[in-house]
Formats: structure tokens, sequence, C-alpha cells
């Protein structure tokens, strides 16, 4: 059964949504018309932070623009890039992994929770706003289809206002010994890993195992 967070979390943070309208090619006369582009952006708001996110259109996952929160809710959410502004999700050659793929989670306290990956394996981020500093990230799932970035929270994935709950990748090599299922995971996937069920405090911003473990399946 789903897990449903309190009401007072639905009210934590601001979440709107700007639709624009872009003309692309606008300037001197063309032979062909130009051609109409919606872009939509979400604001996302509380007491200590804005983040106005959109999608990539040239790759998979959104871009944020991280600002600090003022008292007019209209300029705080103005879909204008401000030298202040810091910068998450652009595609950059020069990292060591060169991109990202991030999906929004939810905005708590100085906290953006964001999905990452491209593939059926996936890390949990989490960035200090609107400092954009990267104070987590790590392997995890969710077994029941029930995805944190959809806004489903359940067992497997659940957050309040104090604490987040999720199932962490281990560091420690699975084997046969220690991987309930481990043969099974071997031919149908070629890999597995360890997790442990775990939680992050956002006030310490600290993670710290429940001692619950089990062995999933990765790709």
């Amino acid at each position: 059964m789903p897990f449903h967070p309190p009401s007072r979390l639905r009210a934590a943070s601001l979440a709107i949504v700007i639709g624009l309208g872009l003309i692309a090619g606008r300037g001197p006369a063309r032979a062909e018309p130009a051609s109409d582009t919606m872009v939509a952006w979400h604001c996302y708001r509380n007491a200590a932070a804005t983040v106005l996110a959109t999608e990539k259109t040239e790759s998979v996952g959104s871009r944020y623009w991280l600002r600090r929160s003022t008292a007019d809710l209209k300029a705080d959410c103005a879909v204008e890039q401000r030298p202040s502004d810091r910068v998450l999700g652009a595609d950059d050659p020069n990292d060591t992994k060169g991109w990202s793929a991030y999906s929004t989670i939810a905005l708590v306290r100085g906290l953006l929770i964001l999905d990452e990956g491209t593939s059926p394996d996936r890390n949990l981020v989490i960035v200090e706003v609107p400092a954009g500093r990267k104070i987590l990230d790590m392997g995890y799932s969710v077994q029941e289809g029930c995805s944190p970035s959809s806004g489903c929270q359940s067992e497997e994935f659940r957050f309040d206002d104090k604490e987040l709950t999720f199932w962490r990748q281990l560091e420690d090599k699975p084997t046969p010994k220690n991987c309930q299922g481990y043969a099974g995971f071997m031919k149908t996937t070629g890999s597995a890993a360890l997790e442990e069920q775990s939680v992050f405090t956002f006030a310490t911003r600290t993670v710290a195992g429940s001692g619950t473990k089990r062995c999933t399946a990765r790709q």
C-alpha cells in the first residue's frame, strides 16, 4: 500500500509551473516560418531557497537555477538567469562524467533532493541550495515501481520535514554467501548490489544505516 506523507509536507515548499512560448529564429525575414517551442519551467520555493527547473532539450534530465528566496514570489520565480544564480544540471565536457540526468524529487528546507541516472540503476543526490553544493550522491533503488521523482512515497522511499528513509547501495561486493538470489541475478541481469535501509537526517546531514540489508539486481 502506498505510503502517504502528512498533509503538512505538501505545504513545505511551493511548486508552480510556468509555461513560456518561445519563438525560434525571431529576427530578419526568412523564407521558412519560425517554429514555436513550448518550454515549461517549474518553480520550487520555500524560505531557504528558490529553484527553477526545466527539462533539457539537448540531453536527458533537468537543468536548475538556484537562488535565494525573498519576500517577492513573482520576482523569485521569474524565468531570467541572473549572475548570482547557481546552475545545476548543465552538461559539462570538462566534468569527470561530462553529463548529468537529474529529476526532481523535492525541495525540503535548504536541500534539493534529486534522482539521477539514465538506466534502471539510479543515484540519490542531495544538493545544498542555493549554494549548489552536493552533499550526497549514492546508488539507491525502489523495488515496487513507486518512482520518487513522480511524487510517489512508499515503505521503500519516504520522507518528511526531518528525515528521508531509503535503501542505499553498499560498497560491499555481492557473493553467493551474502546475496540471497545471487545466482538468479547473475543469470538475468549479470549484476547485483547489496543495500541497507538507511536514514538521512536533514538537520545533521548524515546517513545512518538501520542494519536491515538486502540484495537486489542491477543492470
